[in-house]
């Protein structure tokens, strides 16, 4: 447990925002941060997420009770068993929400997704018996860069933004996956994100 959680582990009706996430390594992470300087002066944002926490979201927990996180931990342990590692890497650029006004741009993942598909699916069994709910949408792994466009369109709508976006990286710009994190959302921090629990694979 990290030292942002154990020092609250006294004030157990305290609550802390939780979700479940990949993590990207430093190799990557660095990649996508000289990718997203390189657009950030062309491009207005109104946040551009800290480099450090570039991650892929598996399931958001939202508001958890201190005192719950031991039997969420325990639900987690049970997702890695016999569970292998898998590769990924960088794929191209998207955006959710409108094409002038994009609410989020994200770059892409791709690789051994159906791995990726089956921790996801495995996580959220895990969780359910602990009264968390799978969201609606279908799942769509993506790393988040930047939130809530402001500025002009620099072209003819959603394409315009994908022209002033670079193309792919030239380095080496995949990775294995062998753990999940348990993430604490730590706001007005930087990083923002704090790791609460590894669950690697067995």
């Amino acid at each position: 447990m990290n030292n942002y959680l154990h020092s609250h582990t006294d004030l157990p009706s305290r609550r802390e925002r939780l979700f479940i996430a990949l993590r990207v390594p430093a190799h990557i992470q660095n990649s996508l941060r000289m990718s997203a300087e390189q657009v950030q002066g062309k491009l207005d944002f109104r946040k551009w997420t800290d480099y450090r926490d570039y991650h892929i979201t598996l399931q958001f927990l939202g508001d958890i009770l201190v005192s719950d996180i031991g039997q969420l931990r325990k639900a987690l342990r049970s997702v890695t068993a016999g569970f292998q590692p898998f590769e990924l890497q960088l794929s191209g650029w998207g955006t959710f929400g409108l094409e002038e006004a994009p609410k989020v741009l994200w770059k892409g993942v791709e690789g051994e997704t159906d791995q990726l598909h089956l921790l996801q699916k495995r996580i959220v069994d895990a969780t359910s018996s602990l009264g968390f709910e799978a969201e609606l949408r279908p799942y769509s792994p993506h790393i988040t860069i930047a939130r809530k466009f402001l500025g002009q369109d620099p072209g003819n709508g959603d394409k315009g933004i994908f022209k002033v976006l670079p193309g792919q990286f030239l380095g080496v710009n995949s990775w294995m996956v062998q753990d999940f994190v348990l993430y604490v959302t730590q706001p007005g921090q930087a990083p923002m994100y704090g790791v609460v629990d590894t669950f690697s694979f067995s």
